[in-house]
């Protein structure tokens, strides 16, 4: 599902339709933050699905692979310690996989966002309220339809910039997670760990 502004379809501006220009447009406005909304909190399932499991494979080979010295130590013959850095290497993969791909934070980043749609919006509709039911329909004053006004512009920047800060954090974060993932690969050359002699090839 991809988050288009929908088409804008207002009145005209005849002092006796502005009070429906105004009541379209606030429509609007109201629609595509509902779209906004709903757009978020259904992208958030995946990153939060990927992030469930590589924590939970994280967590169990971090907990295997501190178990294994100790069961080496009760029984030797059983298994070999040098199992527990595998497990433990597992479990640091995992974490970086979710690091450099941001599973996690892509969750939290969606979920936090749809949250604070859904409270401008919230807000709005309150404030869109409390101005409607002070005003005469049939001949609302100018005053009332500026706030009314007021109230469309007010959500509208809202949304663009609980927007605009979500898509910052996920350049931000996406540019950090290639940091992270060439420094790690640095570190594994500079230490010898390349590809074809990771253990011990020509």
């Amino acid at each position: 599902m991809d988050l288009k502004l929908p088409p804008l379809t207002v009145g005209t501006a005849r002092p006796e339709d502005r009070l429906a220009t105004i009541t379209a447009l606030f429509a609007h406005a109201e629609r595509y933050t509902i779209e906004a909304i709903d757009w978020y909190l259904t992208k958030r399932r995946r990153p939060a699905q990927w992030s469930r499991l590589l924590r939970s494979i994280a967590v169990g080979a971090a907990v295997v692979g501190g178990i294994i010295p100790l069961v080496h130590s009760a029984s030797p013959g059983l298994i070999t310690p040098d199992w527990g850095f595998v497990f433990l290497a597992v479990g640091a993969g995992c974490v970086l996989f979710d690091r450099v791909f941001g599973h996690s934070t892509s969750w939290s980043r969606f979920a936090r966002t749809g949250i604070s749609l859904q409270h401008a919006l919230a807000l709005a509709q309150s404030e869109w309220v409390s101005v409607l039911v002070t005003l005469d329909p049939a001949q609302p004053g100018k005053e009332e339809l500026r706030d009314l006004l007021s109230v469309v512009k007010r959500l509208q920047s809202k949304v663009h910039e609980i927007m605009q800060e979500e898509t910052s954090g996920w350049i931000g974060y996406l540019a950090e997670g290639l940091e992270e993932l060439n420094f790690t690969a640095v570190n594994r050359s500079s230490r010898g760990v390349v590809p074809g002699q990771a253990t011990g090839a020509p």
